[in-house]
């Protein structure tokens, strides 16, 4: 008997800042831009005694995850070996430990022959890991908090068909996400990031690449205020000067896409310029089509 769980990654935020609520309160919240070429596999079992371990040994918030899911259930059976697998670098902000999280929650899950709401897998997941995405929850996009394992808004329209150049500015610098400091925005920064939240809804509604595009850029800029990324502006300029919709990026990691025409394939000169131009900053991208994107 085993159960297995599969979760796929994200390649950062379209949006990420301080959002009000219908009360006016404020929260830290985040758009996750859903990346399926990047996963997790984990895989449940019982063993003798009344153990979770789990393999790698280093994926302790996995192990934690397992536990919650164990002791919200009630179970005092036998002990569990968690086994995960992925295809995902950790510490650049492609989502390495809410994937192995949520893989390892829906795992537990099975093998226990529970169905768990993404609502609470949400929960459970910022529980073992102090912070989450919100890849767990599938079909139209969501404003979460991240810290607090609840969601602001759902919004109406899934997220339009794009592909993506993919670039890692500073392989040999990852970001511990939990040691960076949440980030103390302005007064202005709130309240653009307000104005980023209707455009959003707008972009969604009207299936806009160049809208998706513009928010995900603002946003981007005013992170490079608290977390600078190398290369940042010539990117910036890159992506203004080509066919590109638009600059995305990890927030606390070190990633950065490109928004491209959906229709786009890898041979097409525009993809080819934008590559060659990443190699003469030493950056080595990747191009993701939009089959490979979408969710």
């Amino acid at each position: 008997m085993r159960g297995s769980g599969f979760a796929i990654g994200h390649h950062g935020e379209i949006l990420q800042g301080v959002f009000r609520d219908e009360d006016n309160r404020l929260h830290r919240g985040l758009v996750t831009l859903p990346f399926p070429p990047r996963y997790s596999i984990a895989v449940a079992e019982p063993i003798d005694g009344i153990e979770v371990l789990v393999s790698p040994k280093h994926k302790t918030k996995s192990r934690e995850a397992a536990r919650l899911v164990l002791d919200e259930n009630g179970y005092s059976g036998m002990g569990i070996k968690l086994t995960l697998n992925s295809n995902i670098q950790e510490g650049f902000g492609l989502g390495s430990s809410t994937t192995d999280v949520v893989a390892t929650i829906r795992a537990t899950a099975s093998l226990l022959g529970l169905q768990l709401k993404d609502s609470t897998i949400f929960r459970l997941a910022v529980r073992a890991e102090s912070a989450s995405d919100g890849t767990m929850f599938t079909g139209n996009p969501r404003l979460v908090c991240p810290r607090e394992g609840t969601v602001l808004e759902r919004f109406e329209r899934r997220i339009p068909e794009f592909s993506l150049i993919s670039v890692n500015v500073a392989p040999n610098r990852p970001v511990d996400t939990l040691a960076h400091p949440p980030n103390r925005y302005t007064g202005d920064e709130i309240k653009e990031f307000g104005e980023l939240r209707k455009l959003l809804r707008r972009a969604l509604e009207n299936g806009s690449l160049d809208d998706l595009g513009e928010i995900a850029t603002r946003s981007a800029v005013i992170n490079q205020r608290y977390l600078p990324q190398p290369h940042f502006h010539s990117l910036l300029e890159l992506s203004q000067s080509t066919s590109a919709f638009g600059l995305q990026v990890a927030h606390s990691g070190r990633m950065v896409g490109m928004f491209l025409d959906p229709r786009l394939e890898k041979e097409d000169k525009s993809v080819e310029h934008i590559q060659r131009e990443l190699l003469r900053l030493n950056l080595f991208s990747e191009f993701f089509r939009s089959s490979q994107t979408s969710v």
